[in-house]
């Protein structure tokens, strides 16, 4: 019994273990050169986070790459670079910066979420309660089928999936003219989920997929404002 004891406290702190730790996490846009260029200069101001705070405590078992120790900066600051670099590198404006004399346009963001997580599913969860509870309880009511609660904790070894990592994006972008006059609003959504069993641990891929899923919410904005300009250009 005192081997199922250890065995079931092992398994139990190896699933917690390789499922928990802090990671850095830099938002980033990858995206391909815009098809067409608007030849206006934009300023953009600094996003508005109003993502929840849930979106950036690490979970049980798990890390969430909008936490404080994940970021070398505030997740509205990051955002608004990274966009403004996309906007500028790939040529989507004629000029676009933070701070801009006498700008053609000026954009105002929000961040409605913002979320990349790896954490435990339920089933694990699930399963290492029981498991620690049954360990726990087992020798001191001396009933070797308590033991029994143990067993779910061991079909993690079977590679059924044990975590999931989340990519929840949204962002508001809004464009203003010179007069401070609304011109086009255009949002963005992206999300995925992937799940993973202990021989594939994955939480190290969380700030690639929330930047591939952050890409994809600004792809569309991309093509939603230049689908705009395209009908302005046609009147």
């Amino acid at each position: 019994m005192k081997s199922i004891l250890k065995n079931s406290l092992f398994a139990a702190l190896l699933i917690f273990t390789t499922s928990c730790s802090t990671i850095s996490y830099v938002p980033k846009v990858s995206l391909d050169v815009s098809p067409k260029s608007i030849n206006k200069s934009v300023q953009i101001d600094k996003f508005i986070n109003s993502s929840p705070v849930t979106d950036k405590r690490n979970p049980f078992g798990g890390v969430s790459v909008t936490n404080a120790e994940s970021l070398s900066n505030d997740l509205d600051i990051e955002v608004t670079n990274a966009i403004v670099s996309d906007f500028a590198t790939n040529g989507l404006f004629k000029q676009v910066s933070r701070k801009i004399d006498h700008p053609d346009y000026v954009i105002k963001g929000e961040i409605i979420k913002f979320l990349g997580k790896s954490e435990l599913n339920d089933f694990a969860k699930f399963s290492f309660g029981l498991a620690i509870a049954s360990a726990i309880i087992a020798p001191v009511v001396r009933n070797p089928a308590i033991y029994l609660g143990t067993v779910p904790l061991y079909s993690c070894y079977l590679g059924l999936p044990i975590s999931k990592n989340s990519a929840d994006i949204e962002l508001i972008l809004k464009l203003y003219d010179r007069n401070n006059t609304l011109i086009g609003t255009y949002r963005g959504k992206a999300f995925e989920n992937m799940s993973t069993s202990i021989y594939k641990n994955k939480m190290l891929a969380v700030p690639t997929l929330t930047n591939k899923n952050f890409s994809a919410a600004v792809m569309q904005i991309r093509e939603q404002i230049l689908d705009d300009f395209s009908k302005i250009d046609n009147h």
